[in-house]
């Protein structure tokens, strides 16, 4: 049962999430959680009250892959989760005020918050994804976030843990926890896990799985694998049975592989597996990514890329060349205020695209992407009538814009006033 203090917190925090709609400020989610924590310290702990079902955590597709499993478990009933994508504190207390009374929770979790949240909730699953680099001026370096995880994992021994085995440095956190159901969920991106977090050895990837010569650690066996091939995805389950993953609508390896990772979780939360893939199958955009928007002279398709993981697995989702590309990158603090990880993503993949740079750091863009040989143009406002397009952009159906955070949420602020004034 709630608490009074909590309950009178959620009223003032509903009434500042009212007024930050009203005054155009935002959704209200973290502004209301915010005021909620204030007014009750204790509240995530008494609002979550033995119904979280799951929590999701990993530097990349962790809001897709919470999308996916809170899909999957609406088949138990009412879901609760974060539409928006708020994974901190705020966001989650949110998520558990004012999502339905009565249902279970799925919820996303920022990596550096994981074990407070954990220790708050009493989760029945983690999913733990991908950890790599991200906004070092605000995450700590990958191996400190994965020894946090590893101590958080130690305290609590019966949560069960759905850890992706391909992925050296969540394997060194995951291991710790006495139940692990491993899944092969691949990894494109190995400069973040390049030596052993245990001895510092170089890692040997000379096959497709990675070991440790001095220590001995090497890739787990895996009780669930993703099969990729010629873009189509197989999620195969532990007695052998085969998931056909070719109707996601979210594209790209990495969608499967969330989907995989996603149908582990749902098989300990004891899910129907068939009708879980068919629900997930119907999501077609999350919080706006892969979203087909109009803006201005162009019609867009929404991408976030806040990362060089990130990055290597865009890619393959663009259109390939010879059409243009659009790459939007900011750098305040929602970003990672240091854009110099623009200099370990592989933009030598999309050669043979004109890229329109563009965001507030359009200079620190292009000059990497002279660096790539990549031809570039750099347009303030690429929607603007006026704006000095690259020939045939304006008549693309549609143009795949990459965006850091900022960049592509004011896209979608954007995209979603002028459908207003059209309609």
């Amino acid at each position: 049962m709630t608490k009074v203090r909590t309950s009178i917190a959620i009223g003032a925090g509903k009434m500042a999430a009212a007024a930050s709609r009203v005054s155009g400020r935002g959704e209200g989610m973290v502004v209301g959680g915010k005021v909620v924590l204030r007014m009750a310290p204790d509240a995530m702990s008494d609002l979550a009250d033995g119904r979280v079902a799951a929590l999701v955590s990993a530097t990349n597709g962790k809001t897709s892959t919470t999308r996916l499993l809170a899909t999957a478990v609406a088949q138990l009933g009412p879901v609760l989760s974060q539409p928006t994508g708020a994974n901190m504190t705020a966001g989650i207390v949110s998520a558990l005020a004012y999502g339905p009374r009565d249902g279970l929770a799925v919820l996303e979790v920022d990596e550096a918050y994981l074990p407070s949240v954990v220790l708050a909730t009493n989760p029945r699953v983690i999913l733990l994804g991908n950890l790599s680099r991200d906004q070092l001026d605000r995450m700590s370096e990958v191996a400190m976030v994965a020894r946090k995880w590893r101590t958080m994992l130690a305290a609590h021994p019966d949560v069960i843990v759905v850890a992706n085995a391909d992925d050296p440095i969540v394997s060194f956190a995951a291991e710790q926890a006495p139940h692990v159901i491993w899944v092969g969920g691949g990894q494109i991106w190995t400069a973040d896990s390049a030596v052993c977090p245990e001895c510092g050895s170089l890692l040997d990837r000379t096959t497709a799985q990675w070991s440790c010569p001095g220590c001995g650690r090497a890739r787990r066996a895996t009780t669930w694998e993703l099969e990729y091939v010629g873009g189509s995805g197989t999620a195969i389950g532990p007695d052998g049975s085969t998931y056909d993953l070719s109707g996601l609508q979210l594209p790209g390896r990495f969608n499967a592989s969330n989907a995989t990772m996603a149908l582990a979780v749902c098989a300990q939360l004891g899910l129907e597996l068939n009708d879980a893939l068919t629900r997930m199958c119907t999501v077609t955009a999350v919080s706006g990514r892969y979203a087909v928007v109009k803006v201005g002279e162009l019609t867009i398709r929404l991408l976030l890329a806040k990362n060089p993981a990130g990055w290597s697995e865009l890619v393959d989702v663009m259109a390939p060349p010879p059409n243009p590309v659009i790459v939007t990158i900011n750098s305040n603090t929602a970003d990672g205020k240091d854009p110099s990880w623009l200099w370990d993503v592989p933009f030598e993949h999309i050669r043979g695209r004109t890229v329109i740079a563009t965001g507030d750091r359009r200079a620190d863009l292009a000059v990497r992407l002279l660096h790539a040989e990549v031809d570039c143009v750099v347009i303030e406002d690429p929607y603007a009538p006026n704006a000095d397009l690259p020939p045939g952009t304006r008549e693309q159906a549609v143009v795949d814009c990459a965006a850091t955070y900022t960049a592509f949420h004011t896209l979608r602020t954007r995209a979603d006033k002028e459908a207003q004034a059209r309609s």
